[in-house]
C-alpha cells in the first residue's frame, strides 16, 4: 500500500499489481500497430542515456531524444537508432515553443530529467525548462510523462538546496497540471558523491572533510541504472500512472565510502584514506568545502525518507552497487583524486 508519509508506492502493492495486470501498451498495439514514440529530455546526461537504452528494447517504442546542445554523442544514439533533436539551452537567451512543439510532435510519451548537465544550469533557468516542458506535456495531450525527481529539501527541511529544489517546483507543477505522471523519486547519485567529496592530501594520508553527522546511513543509487524502471513504467501504465515510486540500491555511510575508496586503491597507492568530521558551520566556513555536499548529506542522514532497495531490484535486477561502481569506473576515480 502507499506510505503514509511519503506518499510512495510500496512493493507489495507493485508487484502485485505487475502480476495482475496485463501490458496496456501491448494490447494497444493489437489494436494499433504504430510504434509509441516516447520523447526522452536530458541527453547525453547518464538517466536520459540509460533510458534511450532501455527503451530501445522494446519494439514498440520509437525512441526521440532531445539534447542541450550539438554534441559529439549526437552520432551514437543516432548508431543506436534514436531520433535525435537539439534544444538549445544555456543560462540565457528564450526557449523556442516552436522548437518544443515540433519536438513533442505525436508523442504518446515523455522521461523527463530536468538540470542533468554539467555544469548545471541555475535553478531559476532550470526551473522555466522544466515548467515549459510540464505545460507542453499538458497542451499536447501527453499520456504518460515519466519525471525522475528528488525530495523537495527547501519544504522538508527549510535549507535551500537548488540542485533538488528545482526539481521539486518542477515536480509540483507537473502535478498542478493534471498530467498523467510517475515519479521516480532517486536517492544521492554516486557519481555526484565522488565527483564532490574530493581528498586532499595531509601528510601520509587521503583525507576526505565532511560534517560530522554524516557517519548515519544514506540511501544511494547509480543514476544510469533508472533506464530499464523507466521502460517497465512505459509499458504498463496502467499500473504506473499516477504513482510515486521510491527507488534506491543500498544504504552506505561515509566510513564504507571511505573504505571502498581503500580497498580499490590499496595497490596504487602507497597512501593511506580516512575521513575527518567537523560541524555543518565549520565544513561550510572553508572555501574548499562544497556548500552544497554538506547540505544534501545533512538531508540525506537526518531528513530523507527510508526507502527498500527491493523496489528498484525488482524492476532492474541489474543495478550496479557502489563497491561494482567504483570497480567499474577505478581509473576515472583514479585520474579525479590524483592517484593515477
Amino acid at each position: 500500500m502507499t506510505s503514509a508519509s511519503t506518499g510512495e508506492w510500496d512493493l507489495d502493492e507493485l508487484l502485485e499489481s505487475s502480476r495482475s495486470s496485463t501490458s496496456y501498451v501491448q494490447n494497444d498495439e493489437e489494436q494499433c500497430p504504430m510504434k509509441k514514440t516516447i520523447v526522452v529530455y536530458g541527453l547525453p546526461g547518464p538517466q536520459a542515456g540509460s533510458v534511450c537504452r532501455a527503451l530501445l528494447g522494446n519494439p514498440l517504442f520509437h525512441v526521440r531524444g532531445v539534447f542541450n546542445k550539438e554534441c559529439p554523442e549526437i552520432a551514437q544514439f543516432l548508431a543506436m537508432g534514436v531520433e535525435t533533436e537539439v534544444l538549445e539551452v544555456s543560462d540565457k537567451g528564450p526557449i523556442s515553443i516552436v522548437k518544443l512543439n515540433h519536438i513533442f510532435r505525436d508523442a504518446y510519451g515523455a522521461f523527463i530529467v530536468s538540470n542533468d548537465s554539467d555544469p548545471p544550469l541555475v535553478m531559476r533557468r532550470e526551473m522555466e525548462i522544466g515548467i515549459k516542458l510540464a505545460e507542453l506535456c499538458q497542451r499536447t495531450l501527453v499520456k504518460h510523462v515519466v519525471f525522475s525527481a528528488v525530495d523537495f529539501v527547501f519544504r522538508i527541511t527549510g535549507q535551500r538546496c537548488p540542485r533538488y529544489d528545482g526539481k521539486g517546483e518542477i515536480e509540483h507543477k507537473l502535478r498542478s497540471l493534471g498530467v498523467p505522471l510517475t515519479v521516480l523519486k532517486l536517492p544521492l547519485s554516486i557519481e555526484y558523491l565522488v565527483n564532490t567529496l574530493l581528498p586532499h592530501r595531509q601528510g601520509s594520508d587521503y583525507v576526505f572533510t565532511g560534517v560530522s553527522d554524516s557517519n548515519r546511513n544514506f540511501d544511494i543509487m547509480n543514476y544510469a541504472d533508472v533506464g530499464p524502471v523507466v521502460k517497465v513504467a512505459f509499458e504498463r501504465p496502467n499500473i504506473f500512472v499516477g504513482k510515486t515510486i521510491g527507488l534506491t540500491v543500498e544504504r552506505i555511510d561515509i566510513d564504507q565510502f571511505v573504505q571502498e575508496m581503500s580497498h580499490a586503491f590499496k595497490d596504487d597507492s602507497e597512501l593511506g584514506f580516512r575521513y575527518e568530521r567537523t560541524t555543518q558551520r565549520e565544513y561550510q566556513k572553508d572555501k574548499k568545502n562544497n556548500r552544497e555536499l554538506a547540505t544534501l548529506l545533512d538531508f540525506h542522514c537526518n531528513y530523507a525518507p527510508l526507502r527498500d532497495g527491493r523496489t528498484m531490484r525488482a524492476l532492474n535486477p541489474d543495478v550496479q552497487t557502489f563497491s561494482e561502481y567504483v570497480s567499474a569506473n577505478k581509473t576515472r576515480i583514479g585520474k579525479l583524486f590524483k592517484i593515477i
